[in-house]
């Protein structure tokens, strides 16, 4: 979650609609179709598997052989990662020489070097071979930070009485005719269609909003994008750059478009057509199925409950609601399945905290294993940590973000204040023409429609998240012999202790640090079995 301004409050139906156009966040717009690819190091004996748990787990160590055997039979990778050439930039860093690889880019994100992640790269990190998945609003895959990968956006959607799943993109009303599909190829975008009747209205009341009479305005939702940058932006000498810059990424979409339809009956009457649909348990577990079969290794979700619970018993309630009851389900599936590690921001407070021991508890969403105890080897909540300028104690929880509290123990910190990345540079309107069908589903022509790129600076758990989801690309790359599970101990035993001695309900673990991870674990947490069937990744 990031904080961003809010909609102010306006008389008039329609300048409230104008007003949201002109104000809405931007995003992504290039779309991408959803391909799953089997693995090309997976071996016949683990389909011998006996869930389909262990036969992820029997791919990844499948695939840190053929990384050995790729070096000509060598019992050591003493080569860095092979990296993908992008156009006009070569690369001046060295392996061994940490401090080589502190350019310009690397510098726009303070995060990287909070972390140490320079001595993960000066060990030949990169998360190079790595696919890790992100739920958000969608994913502009048309901005230069993720040119020449291999990502994909994932189209998703709710299952239909007739087995059918929702088209991705297709809004309908709200009412019995809606349905949840989304293309995480790109970005949400609210809208107001302005209808042809008003043109007589406009032309008297707003000349200047006649050239989107019939169409579509309002902004893309660059979120998504912005998280996508801190997981995995390109290193290529400009903007700025991921925490794993090889990685690959899989995107869905968590936010179908959201609309207004405004016409004589809206303006005048209140009787309005407007809505979006809501990302239902069948369509997570789309999600997951498409994620698993990717062998996406972690998610990311910088998401949660707008109005959360402050204590136990409101997560409990939660946790028990029957309308929740699939969806927590297939949340908990994502993981048992697989083994797929579940990175969740902890959430922003609606007031400055006082002090970090004064603030809110960590989300339900972050605080899940309490509930399904099972899934607390697979889980990690994020708080958002803060400079402080000083020397002796850097970093400090920031006012807006809440604290570990009952997910303390599986909870790390990472940094989310004033973080520089990708978004959706377009200002003002954007009108895109629309069609809509007879039943009153609408779909958005994007054909014609050229974006705008840039960067901007978010604050919030939602960039504390990506921190650690990059962080973890470049772990799995490291040990390609541990479970996901074992890498998530990795991360979380080498963490630098922050606030009360010990793990603490302020900053869980403490935060993360790639310097120390990179060598290993910090500490057994519970009875470990490693089997080494390769060599670890990067220089050694």
């Amino acid at each position: 979650m990031n904080t961003k301004a809010r909609s102010p409050h306006v008389r008039s139906k329609l300048f409230q609609a104008i007003a949201c156009g002109l104000i809405v966040a931007a995003a992504p717009v290039a779309m991408a179709q959803t391909e799953v690819i089997a693995s090309t190091t997976s071996d016949a004996s683990c389909a011998a598997a006996s869930n389909a748990r262990e036969r992820f787990d029997c791919h990844v160590r499948k695939l840190g052989e053929f990384k050995l055997v790729a070096q000509d039979g060598s019992l050591l990778n003493t080569a860095p990662p092979t990296q993908v050439a992008l156009s006009g930039y070569t690369e001046t860093a060295v392996i061994g020489d940490a401090d080589s690889w502190k350019s310009d880019e690397f510098a726009q994100d303070w995060g990287l070097e909070a972390m140490n992640a320079h001595h993960a790269y000066a060990r030949g990190l990169s998360g190079a071979g790595v696919r890790v998945g992100i739920l958000d609003s969608g994913v502009s895959l048309g901005h230069s930070e993720f040119a020449g990968r291999d990502h994909r956006g994932l189209h998703i959607g709710e299952t239909l009485a007739d087995g059918s799943r929702c088209a991705a993109d297709v809004v309908a009303p709200a009412g019995e005719s809606a349905c949840f599909g989304t293309d995480g190829g790109r970005a949400m975008f609210d809208y107001t269609y302005l209808d042809p009747e008003l043109e007589e209205f406009i032309a008297e009341e707003y000349p200047l909003y006649l050239p989107y009479m019939g169409k579509a305005i309002g902004g893309w939702e660059s979120h998504g994008t912005h998280v996508a940058g801190t997981i995995a932006g390109n290193r290529d000498g400009s903007g700025m750059h991921g925490v794993a810059f090889n990685a690959s990424f899989d995107s869905a979409r968590l936010s179908a478009d959201s609309y207004l339809f405004l016409n004589f009956a809206c303006l005048l009457e209140g009787v309005c057509q407007q809505g979006g649909a809501e990302m239902t348990a069948s369509a997570f577990t789309d999600m997951y199925g498409q994620m698993q079969a990717g062998q996406v290794r972690a998610i990311n979700h910088s998401w949660g409950f707008a109005q959360d619970a402050t204590d136990a018993a409101g997560q409990d309630f939660r946790f028990n609601h029957p309308l929740l009851a699939d969806r927590w389900q297939a949340i908990r599936a994502g993981s048992i399945d697989t083994g797929m590690i579940q990175v969740w921001a902890a959430g922003n407070t609606l007031s400055r905290n006082r002090t970090p021991e004064t603030a809110p508890i960590a989300g339900t969403y972050a605080s899940l294993p309490r509930h399904f105890a099972e899934l607390e080897p697979y889980w990690l909540s994020v708080v958002n940590v803060t400079r402080t300028g000083n020397a002796d104690s850097p970093y400090i929880l920031s006012t807006s973000s809440k604290r570990c509290g009952l997910s303390m123990n599986w909870c790390i910190a990472a940094p989310g204040t004033a973080i520089t990345s990708g978004v959706h540079a377009d200002t003002g309107l954007v009108a895109l023409d629309i069609t809509q069908a007879a039943d009153g589903s609408a779909t958005l022509d994007l054909e014609n429609y050229t974006p705008n790129f840039g960067y901007a600076d978010y604050t919030g758990t939602s960039m504390a998240a990506p921190h650690v989801t990059g962080a973890l690309a470049l772990l799995f790359e490291r040990y390609p012999y541990l479970t996901n599970a074992q890498v998530r101990d990795v991360l979380l035993t080498t963490a630098t202790d922050l606030g009360e001695a010990g793990v603490d309900d302020v900053y869980g673990w403490g935060m993360v640090n790639l310097q120390k991870a990179i060598e290993g674990y910090g500490q057994f947490r519970v009875d470990t079995e490693v089997d080494m069937v390769s060599a670890a990744g990067g220089t050694h």
